[in-house]
């Protein structure tokens, strides 16, 4: 009995085989009705605080250089704006104008869902990407379209982290 698969242990490869050949899937990224999905095996981070610049990297190649950062981890860019407490910014009442920047990068703590310092951050952002343990529905993201979900993980005994990336829908 210990050379049996359990079930979630074949439902990971069966998906990760379809993934594999399915077509369209390019760079761990498979697109489906104009939506990403994909997987990223990034090594454990190594770092002082916590984050992986991995993760920023593969999204900079994904979908372009965030041109602002809520939270400063270890590896993002000295060249990126971050707004975090460490510069005497709070997440739930921030200063800036209605979509003031391009495209944001949100990696919150795990602790909780921090929605309303979410909705607070997307009222600044015309294009968000957020790291987190749970999925975010679009519902709390006012004319939000999802423009990609990317499991993510960071080493064995981690919890997986979705990537997922929103952008405002024009009305």
């Amino acid at each position: 009995m210990k050379n049996l698969l359990s079930l979630t242990e074949l439902l990971i490869i069966v998906c990760v085989a379809v993934l594999i050949v399915a077509p369209g899937y390019v760079n761990n990224i498979l697109d489906i009705n104009n939506i990403k999905y994909g997987f990223w095996a990034c090594q454990r981070p190594l770092t002082k605080k916590w984050g992986s610049g991995q993760i920023f990297n593969k999204l900079t190649e994904l979908m372009g250089k965030p041109d602002v950062a809520f939270g400063k981890t270890d590896n993002i860019p000295d060249d990126i704006f971050y707004v975090d407490k460490n510069n005497d910014y709070d997440w739930a009442k921030l200063p800036f104008k209605d979509n003031q920047f391009e495209f944001g990068y949100w990696d919150p703590p795990y602790d909780h869902l921090y929605k309303k310092e979410g909705m607070e951050i997307w009222r600044c952002c015309k294009k968000l990407a957020i790291l987190h343990t749970y999925i975010w529905p679009r519902a709390w993201l006012n004319n939000s379209i999802r423009l990609a979900m990317i499991a993510t993980t960071f080493g064995p005994m981690k919890q997986i982290r979705c990537l997922q990336i929103f952008e405002k829908h024009e009305t």
